[in-house]
């Protein structure tokens, strides 16, 4: 095949020079069907998805000024799971797909493409399945996107050079700290509950599921802070789809993320409280106004002439500090991939989608399929005060959850637990 390159979007470049065996900038998208996965069926389905999908095929490779994503010749296998979840691409490739019984997996690294963009791929590769095994209807492929529609990079589409430097007033956030695994170990935990239960919930305080979660997840992580903790803000880093705001066809990232900031008064602040204000924030930094503000600004530095001609090694070094400072201004991310949907052909065939991500400390993520949510946590951390107040909390108003857990060994994770 003929190679092709892309160079990194500048949501992107973060990702390479800050990738850790802690923190390997991978998530997981997966789906559970209601079949076990036959092997050499996902395997031809994945092939086939590749013909309309060529940037999956890319390798990160490392020039002397930038990063960029360079088509290879590699034939990605399908194999069924046996590692830890989102640990290292190892075979060049920036993404693969595993299965274990009903469940197929799509991990990807972040340098190659975003939450929606890894979506639409898994769609893809469930209808392809379902067309080979089930005979289902050729012509539900999920959209008519074309390859070069699929490739472009969106934030050079919306950009408009405006003023560089803004003022922007960075706050050091509460940082959750304790004992963690050893040998990168990573809890994941799956909350599975109803949608319409969770929406009825927010819908009696007038507030989206999105606005009400945030909140739910600053009052659990308070309820494990001292008096001297709380003098600093618990900031939730959200991450948010910007073909939302701005149409895009793109399967590479176009994301920017909001902060949602929540500063105690010495107080034990009721939930109904922090809510105002986290529905404040998520007004006001949730406009396309905003979100534009700061895409440009991003792409102002970008743009800088005497910028392009640094060396990488110089700008790994900047990243690295831009990251680490950037870690030290939030407590931990919720990223809400909201409700999926399929053509209704497929529908009977799917139990459920679920999405988690890497970490060195504690990340939340959450989606809906038809009236099942999956909230999952991803910790490094062997404590789970956080995850036990949030479950506490949404049983107490009456949402029965089901508990799954990666750990083996620990304390069983039911209702006698939280």
């Amino acid at each position: 095949m003929n190679k092709r390159w892309y160079k990194l979007e500048n949501a992107a470049k973060i990702f390479p020079p800050t990738s850790t065996k802690n923190d390997t900038k991978v998530f997981r998208f997966y789906v559970e069907l209601n079949e076990c996965i036959e092997q050499k069926i996902l395997d031809r389905a994945l092939q086939k998805t590749l013909k309309e999908f060529p940037l999956f095929r890319s390798t990160l490779k490392k020039g002397f000024f930038w990063y960029y994503l360079e088509t290879s010749n590699i034939i990605p296998e399908v194999k069924e799971e046996n590692s830890i979840p989102c640990e290292e691409m190892k075979d060049g490739l920036l993404f693969r797909v595993s299965y274990y019984k009903k469940r197929i997996n799509v991990e990807v690294n972040h340098a190659l493409t975003d939450g929606t963009g890894t979506l639409n791929f898994l769609k893809v590769l469930i209808c392809n399945y379902e067309t080979i095994k089930n005979k289902v209807s050729k012509d539900l492929i999920v959209d008519d996107i074309s390859v070069i529609e699929r490739e472009k990079d969106s934030y050079k589409k919306y950009y408009k050079k405006e003023k560089l430097f803004q003022k922007n007033e960075s706050k050091k956030a509460y940082v959750i700290n304790g004992k963690k695994y050893p040998e990168n170990g990573t809890k994941i935990l799956e909350l599975i509950m109803s949608s319409k239960e969770v929406l009825k919930l927010s819908k009696e305080t007038g507030k989206t599921i999105t606005e009400y979660l945030t909140t739910l997840l600053i009052k659990s992580i308070s309820e494990t802070m001292s008096y001297k903790d709380k003098k600093k803000p618990v900031i939730i880093s959200v991450p948010v789809n910007l073909r939302n705001f701005f149409p895009s066809n793109t399967a590479r990232n176009f994301f920017n993320v909001i902060n949602i900031e929540y500063k105690f008064n010495g107080e034990n602040e009721e939930f109904d409280q922090i809510l105002e204000e986290v529905s404040k924030q998520f007004k006001e930094k949730l406009t396309k106004e905003e979100l534009k503000k700061s895409m440009n600004t991003l792409a102002n530095l970008e743009n800088i002439f005497v910028i392009r001609l640094v060396p990488i090694f110089i700008k790994d070094l900047v990243l690295k500090y831009f990251h680490y400072n950037s870690n030290r201004n939030k407590t931990m991310s919720l990223s809400n991939i909201g409700v999926i949907k399929v053509p209704e052909e497929l529908e009977k065939h799917i139990n459920l989608f679920g999405v988690f991500i890497s970490t060195d400390s504690i990340s939340s993520c959450m989606c809906s399929y038809k009236d099942k949510m999956v909230i999952t946590f991803t910790s490094h951390f062997i404590d789970h005060e956080i995850q036990k107040n949030f479950v506490r909390y949404l049983t107490s108003k009456g949402i029965e959850i089901n508990v799954n857990t990666n750990i083996i060994g620990e304390e069983e994770y039911d209702e006698k637990v939280f």
